[in-house]
């Protein structure tokens, strides 16, 4: 089995309680799920950005709007920036609108779709808006009942 560290993203030994690269402990990390879903889009496997841009997008995470956006225009694997682009439907930040216009005229028509569905994907009434400031405007989660 793989194992990375959860700091630096080097490969270590499933054993090892400290990773030799960067020295952080491997056990209890204090950061919030949110900050560990952002960091970890440094993963050095594609495939594991692009399920943790998934996971961003399905969670709105605000705070990675930034982060998502410069993997939408410049992460080597095509497949990443897709996934980037999708999630950056999701939290509807002025920021990531602006970008998703801009993408839905680039030349590269996988990218391109990916970012005209993302710029018209409909909010569920069951999730919250997010404001300029990056605080939901609606503190309450609605429920279908």
């Amino acid at each position: 089995m793989i194992a990375y560290s959860t700091h630096c993203w080097t490969e270590i030994d499933t054993k090892t309680d400290l990773c030799p690269h960067c020295g952080t402990g491997q056990g209890a990390d204090p950061r919030s799920y949110e900050e560990k879903l952002v960091a970890a889009l440094a993963h050095p496997l594609p495939e594991a950005r692009a399920r943790i841009c998934w996971l961003i997008g399905e969670n709105r995470i605000h705070a990675a709007v930034p982060c998502l956006m410069h993997m939408a225009e410049h992460d080597p694997d095509l497949f990443v920036q897709k996934a980037g682009v999708e999630a950056l439907g999701l939290p509807r930040d002025s920021r990531s609108i602006a970008l998703l216009d801009a993408m839905s005229g680039s030349a590269n028509r996988f990218l391109a779709d990916a970012a005209k569905k993302s710029s018209i994907a409909p909010r569920s009434p069951d999730l919250p808006e997010w404001g300029e400031s990056g605080s939901m405007q609606d503190s309450t989660v609605r429920r279908k009942t």
